[in-house]
């Protein structure tokens, strides 16, 4: 007979209101764009130029 599952013995985990908020701030990601070396301006500026040709690209094929 299949197993449904119920009566399992596995208990939901309670994780604290606290404890949530805490490990979200310990886990957020803190970026600061003025402390990024050049390699990585560099980088994102080339990323940024291309996605942004790239979407120029698309528009003008879907203008056609």
């Amino acid at each position: 007979m299949a197993d449904s599952g119920e009566g399992s013995g596995k208990k939901k985990l309670v994780v604290p209101e606290e404890l949530k908020k805490s490990m979200l701030e310990e886990f957020s990601v803190h970026w600061d764009v003025d402390e990024t070396n050049d390699k990585q301006r560099k980088y994102l500026d080339e990323l940024y130029k291309k996605r942004f040709q790239q979407w120029k690209f698309d528009v003008l094929q879907d203008a056609e």
